[in-house]
Order: C-alpha cells, then structure tokens, then sequence
C-alpha cells in the first residue's frame, strides 16, 4: 500500500471511530443509567474497565470534527 492510499485508508478508520464511539458511549450510558445499584448484567468490573479504557483511546484517537 503507497503512502497515499494508508494516509486514505487511516483517514477513513478515523472518521469511523466517530461513530463507533458515539454509539458505544450512548448505549454504555443508557445501560449504566438503567442498571441497578451501579451494576451492569452481563459485565464484570474488568469488562466494563475495559469498555470504557477502549473508549478512551477511541476518544482519543478519532478524527477531530470538521470546523
């Protein structure tokens, strides 16, 4: 792959951690906000330590938006 073509392709991931992480933190949030006593079914701490450590790098590694 030429340089172009992966500048293009990374540019295109990017822009699609956009969406991946609006809908993974938004279905995150509605699952905390409904679970009881702060607990999620189906997760355990590690899980949900490594959900959100995924969403950070996510957060911190999309394409900025358009200005």
């Amino acid at each position: 792959m030429n340089v172009e073509k992966q500048q293009k392709f990374t540019s295109k991931v990017r822009r699609g951690l956009n969406w991946v992480h609006a809908q993974a933190h938004a279905e995150l949030e509605r699952i905390k906000a409904t679970a009881p006593g702060a607990k999620v079914p189906g997760f355990s701490a590690a899980d949900l330590a490594d959900l959100e450590a995924a969403l950070l790098w996510i957060e911190q590694n999309k394409e900025p938006p358009a200005s």
